[in-house]
């Protein structure tokens, strides 16, 4: 098999076996790898109720065919597992160096089973694989933890993917960090808790072998002169990074989530404006393995009581830690995106956490006496400090919360329960989704909860691109109108289907810009690096199978129609003020067209259509 290591890894944690498999030839051409694969072993393997935390569940890591080439952006892996935040679908995608490191060492995906009765790690070493001792890493924040494994194996380049505190404590938002890099969502980092599984670290010495390696490098030149092309995309990606960079956007389309989306303008706007966050905190750009978008950036605190703050990343601390929450200092906003990392704990979630408590409290239903004495004021940056400790530490109140905003909101009551921002337990991710029916309905019917990475539909950034979608859409006026909403469905549909062939493939969407259409670029990268030839609409194809396979795993954990939905404010509340005044949000509109297009009978898929897909129940 060419782009494909061909060999899955099995590890028991009870049983302590450990064994390999070939890849399914056929599987492998269906779910190409990393989120079509996992999602497919998932469904066959999870029974339906299993608990998330018990260990019927199973964690799975994989990497698509690409990962580990020169194919720019190559580095993405998915890890996956029944959520505890959702009760559903739980995955989470990374770009580390991790997935290189299980890709050289000859896997397509490790699959993890059972539970230990005491806290390990697992060392994949090329064909050495080892369950270690981990009692002495448990509690230990992701940076220590990663430091110590890389010492007692006497080697500071192992590929190391761990949780934190947050993990070991089974807060059901934990996160998976690697490389100061979370695979933040859905709480995959407390499956692993629950397994007593502290980390795995990886290397090998493979390499990945291509079909067509000349085309690879004809494409991945392609690729590169599609940035010396949008020089001023890729200089201000790389001086201040996506997320800082979109700002901007936000605060002018009227998308800011100001107090847990209250509305209005930020007129606070210049303390977390991106040149202000440049100017004072970031040091320096870097890059992820054969990428020429150095988007990940450095950043430091150098005075003030935050001084000696250093983490990387920071794709969205003036969003999620300062407008949701009422921040306005900068250094704060950077101790906690720093702290999130060393806690292994989702950012979306914490802040959403401390956004619903303020709300709560300003509104009365929520008082001191019920939060251990912590009076959760907006901007009260002494109690979002000690809250979050308390979480991640399951201390007090913290024991209730981090359970997530919407069970807590459930096991508190007094009418908090509105208060929560979430999609399917998933809270929303920072932006107002009256400001942009794409996004609203994105959170809505997106498989995992509440989450833009696998729909937003964004302006081409190429003629061919855009020419191709406006003859595809012939007069959508979704293709050019934040606000429409009929037609959005259609549009919604075959971008969740890209975007599901590009993460199972292991190609990142912020390296990944084109002169060609998506869907062509991607078929030809595909046969060029698997040998297996794909045409365009079978792109399309594939990724409707796999968004597809993720409902049917979802329906049978009981989602219903009634779950692809937004929170009562966004439907009934309009914006007050601002570019995005006076919007509400017609979803299910919206809804009953991505249904349509999907070939979905109430948001269950018809047997014709799983026939078409060669999915079988």
């Amino acid at each position: 098999m060419y782009g494909w290591m061909g060999t899955i890894l099995r590890v028991n944690l009870t049983t302590g076996k450990i064994t390999r498999e070939a890849l399914n030839e056929k599987l492998a051409r269906q779910y190409i790898g990393g989120r079509g694969l996992n999602i497919k072993y998932l469904y066959d393997e999870i029974k339906a109720e299993a608990d998330p935390l018990g260990p019927d569940n199973k964690v799975i890591f994989a990497v698509g065919p690409a990962c580990g080439t020169i194919i720019p952006g190559s580095q993405r892996w998915t890890v996956t597992a029944k959520s505890p935040m959702t009760g559903l679908i739980g995955d989470s995608n990374c770009g580390s160096s991790f997935g290189i490191g299980l890709k050289y060492a000859g896997y397509d995906a490790v699959i993890i089973e059972g539970k230990s009765a005491k806290p390990v790690y697992l060392l994949i070493d090329d064909d050495h694989v080892q369950i270690k001792d981990a009692s002495h890493l448990w509690g230990k924040r992701t940076t220590e933890t990663v430091r110590i494994i890389k010492r007692e194996l006497d080697d500071p380049d192992i590929h190391i993917a761990s949780i934190g505190t947050a993990g070991d404590n089974l807060v059901r938002f934990a996160a998976v960090i690697s490389d100061n890099k979370a695979a933040g969502r859905t709480g995959t980092g407390a499956v692993m808790g629950s397994k007593k599984l502290k980390a795995i670290a990886a290397r090998g010495t493979k390499g990945v072998k291509v079909a067509d390696r000349r085309k690879v490098e004809e494409i991945s030149k392609g690729i590169y002169q599609s940035w010396r092309d949008n020089t001023s995309v890729l200089k201000a990606w790389c001086e201040y990074n996506p997320g800082i960079h979109s700002m901007t956007g936000y605060h002018q389309k009227g998308m800011f989530p100001l107090k847990n989306y209250q509305g209005g303008i930020y007129k606070d706007y210049d303390l977390v404006n991106p040149d202000r966050i440049k100017e004072y905190y970031l040091s320096r750009p870097r890059s992820c393995f054969s990428c020429p978008v150095a988007c990940y950036q450095t950043f430091t605190v150098t005075d003030g009581p935050y001084a000696g703050t250093l983490g990387e990343g920071l794709y969205a601390p003036g969003l999620l830690y300062g407008v949701l929450i009422g921040v306005t200092d900068l250094s704060f906003m950077m101790k906690l995106a720093a702290l999130s990392d060393q806690y292994g704990v989702d950012e979306m979630e914490i802040a959403s956490l401390n956004a619903w408590l303020m709300d709560c409290y300003e509104a009365g239903i929520l008082e001191a006496k019920d939060l251990d004495g912590l009076k959760m004021e907006w901007g009260n940056t002494e109690a979002i400090l000690e809250m979050m400790e308390m979480v991640v530490n399951r201390k007090g109140i913290g024991n209730i919360l981090a359970e997530g905003p919407k069970k807590a909101s459930e096991i508190i009551g007094k009418g908090t329960e509105k208060y929560v921002m979430q999609v399917k337990g998933m809270s929303i991710d920072a932006r107002d989704p009256r400001g942009s029916s794409s996004y609203a309905l994105g959170y809505a019917v997106s498989s995992r909860g509440a989450e833009h990475c696998r729909h937003c539909f964004c302006t081409p950034a190429n003629p061919v691109e855009k020419a191709w979608l406006e003859e595809q859409f012939k007069g959508n006026k979704a293709l050019t109108d934040r606000f429409a909403e009929e037609g959005r469905g259609k549009i919604h549909k075959w971008v969740e289907d890209i975007r599901a062939f590009q993460s199972s493939l292991g190609l990142c969407v912020f390296a990944f810009v084109t002169s060609e259409a998506w869907h062509k670029v991607l078929a030809e990268l595909y046969t060029a690096v698997t040998g297996v030839d794909m045409s365009p609409d079978e792109v399309i194809t594939v990724g409707e199978r796999i968004n597809t396979l993720e409902r049917l795993f979802n329906l049978r954990e009981g989602l219903t129609r009634e779950d692809d939905t937004l929170p009562e404010k966004f439907l009934k509340e309009p914006v007050t003020e601002g570019p995005s005044k006076g919007h509400v949000v017609n979803i299910d509109l919206m809804v009953d067209e991505y249904y349509q297009a999907r070939g979905w009978v109430n948001g269950i898929p018809a047997p014709e259509k799983l026939r078409e897909l060669g999915i079988s129940q």
